[in-house]
């Protein structure tokens, strides 16, 4: 015969079951408010953006006739005034020899001049020769220590030169054969100067000698011309070079504080730039310095979003760079979304709001996304977001 046990229920069974039961109803509460969405909160974030982006300088391209040789009297990055003397360019046809036979006439002038001065003492003369074979000096020693100007202690010889031949010709009294090598002079110097144009800078702004084919194109008159296929093709196939990249381009004159760095985002991806915002911006290829650039616009392409910054500010190490490497930051506030509520519809982001019952779609700007939070605001005043809204998860 079997015999059967009795299951008694002890208090403690029955406060686990409590427990239990406790612990499906929250869930299923739970599930049902998510079914009914969650709510839009008010909150800040950092919006940051990273791309590549290319830079448009406001600039123009001086050309000169197509010439066989360049002497620069200015420097890359140099500040320009009108009238400032930038270069003496030497047409075709020109021989270096035409100026080593000048070179070589005007050191037979200065060693007869000086015979001629022999055994007078001249403390004027004497300073001028001082201060050149400092200069010399100061040149010689440039490609060890590295230190200074070498473009400007040349120039500085130059002037110095200049001053010591002036003060001879009005020192000395010339002989008939002093006079022979003036007129040999002249005539070797006219031939020098049928070959050679002397370019200043035409208005203010800054010297560059570097060009990478697309000054035209990727200018500030040119702005409206902006799409992603060209952005895209600089960035793939841009380099700087030296020199310019056709044999009649001399040099740009940059405004430093007028320019634009434009970048593409995905036309699906919520996160761009907001016209009218200021953004921090930095660039890999200047550690330790920032930018502040205000957004211009945030264009809507098939092949993606063009974003525009402007800056009003010196362009610094940029004045030669065509691409960057750039950080965009900036404080936000707006309404906190899960980011997986946003959707895209041509563009633009667009969430669902149930209210009422019904369920709608607003569209909205997105100002930042992180952790998978996106903070929006109101694309259309005509249909705002709220906080307190409730929206709809996919």
């Amino acid at each position: 015969m079997v015999r059967r046990r009795r299951v008694r229920f002890t208090g403690k069974f029955y406060m686990l079951l409590t427990v239990l039961l406790f612990i499906i109803g929250a869930a299923a509460v739970l599930l049902l408010n998510g079914s009914q969405g969650e709510t839009l909160e008010v909150a800040a974030m950092e919006t940051k953006i990273a791309a590549k982006g290319i830079i448009i300088r406001d600039e123009m391209s001086v050309t000169v006739d197509r010439y066989d040789r360049v002497a620069f009297s200015a420097a890359e990055g140099a500040a320009a005034y009108e009238g400032m003397p930038v270069a003496s360019v030497f047409k075709w046809g020109y021989s270096d020899d035409m100026l080593q036979s000048l070179i070589s006439v005007e050191t037979d002038i200065y060693a007869a001049q000086k015979a001629l001065l022999q055994g007078v003492e001249n403390a004027d003369l004497a300073n001028i020769e001082l201060q050149i074979e400092q200069k010399r000096d100061a040149i010689r020693n440039f490609s060890t220590d590295g230190e200074g100007d070498l473009l400007q202690l040349e120039n500085d010889l130059k002037t110095l030169l200049t001053q010591r031949k002036t003060y001879l010709r009005s020192a000395v009294q010339p002989t008939e054969a002093l006079n022979s090598l003036y007129a040999s002079e002249a005539e070797k110097q006219a031939q020098l100067a049928s070959y050679m144009t002397e370019v200043s800078a035409s208005g203010t702004g800054v010297i560059s000698f570097y060009f990478d084919g697309y000054e035209q194109a990727l200018n500030y008159d040119k702005l409206d011309m902006l799409n992603p296929e060209l952005i895209e093709r600089v960035i793939k196939n841009t380099a700087n070079m030296a020199g310019g990249t056709a044999e009649n381009l001399l040099y740009r004159l940059v405004n430093p504080n007028l320019w634009h760095i434009a970048f593409l985002t995905g036309k699906n991806d919520p996160l761009r730039i907001m016209p009218g915002s200021q953004y921090t911006v930095s660039v890999s290829s200047a550690p330790g310095r920032t930018y502040t650039g205000t957004a211009v616009s945030a264009e809507v392409y098939d092949g993606g979003v063009v974003n525009l910054l402007v800056f009003s500010e010196d362009i610094g190490p940029l004045l030669s760079a065509r691409t960057a490497e750039i950080t965009l930051t900036a404080p936000a506030g707006g309404l906190s979304i899960s980011a997986e509520a946003l959707k895209m519809k041509d563009g633009v982001a667009h969430v669902v709001v149930r209210t009422d019952g019904e369920e709608r779609e607003i569209p909205v700007d997105v100002l930042a996304v992180t952790d998978g939070i996106a903070l929006i605001q109101t694309k259309d005043p005509a249909d705002p977001v709220a906080a307190g809204m409730r929206y709809v998860k996919p």
